[in-house]
């Protein structure tokens, strides 16, 4: 791990800045928190235009603002490895549920989702500008579609081609790497040879292959595997998204599925994973639906409902899955989150609904309903599906990095989870100050330079001099996220002032207004482009 003394550093690049020079923003007697996990002293933080300049005793300088931190934690802006921000930023580009966890810079495109047009999404992107840093990755969901549509089958030689040629063009795009979500449509119809021949452009580029895997539950084990063998075999580093055990007949069994990665790193293989600090995970209804029974188009879904046979053992295979990894065989355990069609639904369990549609909140019953809703129409729930153990053992991990799997929310619409606006704050409230599962250093790390490294952020993740000025300063004692499941648009509490490449977009708790946020491609941060 790279380490870092805080001392003083002042770095004449930087418009001339010596020793008693004017800066733009001083930041003074803050207790830094650098990012490297080693631990934080006090020190003076100086921001010239959009590089932090200097880090020390500065007591004799100067600056246009000067912000008195004595007692309150300085530290680089949090990098969350999991968004999906990609899919709504146009809508909210200031991104401010996450500007208010102190997130500076977002990786999007994960979980297989993504646009297929990298290039059209930068340049949709970029003309209303972003309030935090915005990296993306390419979808393989988006690229089977692209090619293949929802078919479920493996590619002629021909589409396989074809996808590798997506994916390379969104690699020379700026793409960090390519994402899969191998329980989504039409991801999970894929065989482990296809991810790899397309994870091997990806190594070409030398980036990231991020798994939202094939299964979270009982197959966990296999998935793990498989992730890895991806890894291996096409010569690329492996992060498994939202690490977590989803199954009640798994639970516990994170002991199992770290010690595998753990294994793997230890082979000299290059695995790691990311978290957010929930028991609950979030999705759409239709995981609650075999993939079988979804491929083709939604009037092929339809048709297999209306086909007596076919939603009989449709209906088998909910009730499975509702007494198994997504309710545990409990209906309360599933909640709406949105579903346009109905919105007085929204923020009701699953067993609420089945008893406003008529029936008793039986699991058949519930399973019946759960056909109901997505005949209908599409809509999303949150699934209480964790336990505490298995989130804190996954948490110590040294290879984990905190993340979401939030998105740009619209505040204010729908019931969504609180991760979008809370994940961040959460694991330093409760982990750090109250439980003392990690210490504020090692969280800050899993939230900075870990995550900075992981992709290849070699300007950001610390504080040093010569580095982006993504900079936060919180109060540890305010800090705090809002655990209230019925009314989660709330903004997190504790995050005084957030900086974006040296800009405020939080300043004395409250939003500027301002877009500084840039749009990050990995063409700019590599060291070579591949050879061809």
């Amino acid at each position: 791990m790279r380490q870092l003394t805080i001392s003083l550093i002042l770095c004449c690049a930087f418009a001339g800045t010596s020793l008693g020079a004017e800066f733009d923003v001083l930041i003074r007697g803050g207790i830094v928190v650098d990012g490297t996990g080693s631990p934080g002293q006090v020190a003076d933080v100086g921001i010239v235009g959009d590089r932090i300049a200097a880090v020390g005793d500065l007591s004799d300088a100067s600056a246009e603002l000067e912000i008195e931190a004595k007692g309150r934690h300085v530290a680089p802006g949090f990098i969350d490895l999991h968004n999906h921000a990609d899919r709504n930023i146009g809508r909210n580009p200031d991104v401010a549920n996450y500007l208010f966890q102190g997130v500076t810079s977002i990786l999007t495109g994960n979980c297989g989702m993504s646009p297929a047009d990298v290039g059209q999404w930068f340049d949709d992107v970029g003309e209303k500008g972003v309030g935090p840093n915005v990296a993306i990755l390419i979808g393989h969901n988006a690229v089977r579609r692209e090619v293949m549509g929802n078919e479920d089958r493996a590619p002629t030689e021909d589409e396989q081609r074809r996808m590798e040629a997506l994916v390379h063009e969104a690699m020379e795009q700026g793409t960090f790497g390519m994402s899969t979500g191998l329980t989504y449509l039409p991801g999970t119809y894929s065989e482990t040879e296809e991810i790899i021949g397309l994870a091997s452009v990806v190594s070409e580029w030398d980036g990231l292959y991020a798994s939202h895997m094939r299964s979270e539950f009982s197959g966990i084990g296999d998935a793990i595997d498989e992730a890895i063998r991806i890894g291996e075999e096409a010569g690329v580093p492996v992060h498994i998204s939202h690490f977590k055990v989803a199954d009640n007949a798994m639970w516990g069994q994170s002991t199992m599925t770290l010690g595998k990665v753990s294994d793997a790193r230890k082979a000299g293989l290059d695995v790691t994973v990311d978290q957010y600090p929930y028991t609950a995970a979030s999705t759409g209804l239709t995981n609650l639906i075999p993939a079988w029974a979804r491929a083709g188009s939604r009037e092929d879904f339809q048709a297999r409902l209306d086909d007596p046979e076919m939603r009989a053992r449709i209906k088998t295979e909910v009730i499975d899955i509702l007494n198994g990894p997504r309710a545990a065989g409990d209906l309360s355990r599933v909640t709406i989150a949105s579903y346009k069609r109905f919105p007085e639904y929204v923020g009701k369990t699953l067993a609420e609904v089945t008893e406003l549609r008529g029936y008793e909140p039986t699991i058949p019953n519930g399973a019946e309903v759960a056909m109901e809703l997505l005949y209908e129409a599409r809509g999303s729930a949150i699934y209480h599906m964790m336990t505490e153990e298995d989130v804190r053992r996954i948490m110590q991990s040294p290879f984990t990095a905190i993340a979401s799997d939030g998105s740009a929310v619209d505040f204010d619409s729908g019931v969504p989870h609180l991760r979008n606006y809370g994940a961040f704050p959460r694991v330093l409230r409760r982990y750090v100050v109250e439980e003392k599962l990690l210490t504020l250093e090692e969280a800050i790390h899993k939230m900075t330079l870990m995550p900075a490294d992981r992709i290849g952020l070699h300007d950001r993740g610390r504080i040093a001099a010569g580095l982006v000025a993504d900079v936060v300063v919180f109060d540890l004692e305010r800090v705090r996220d809002f655990d209230d499941w019925a009314k989660p648009h709330r903004y997190a509490e504790g995050f005084d002032y957030v900086f974006v490449a040296g800009q405020a977009v939080i300043a004395d708790g409250k939003q500027t207004g301002a877009r500084p946020g840039r749009l990050l491609r990995k063409t700019d941060f590599a060291e070579q482009s591949p050879a061809h």
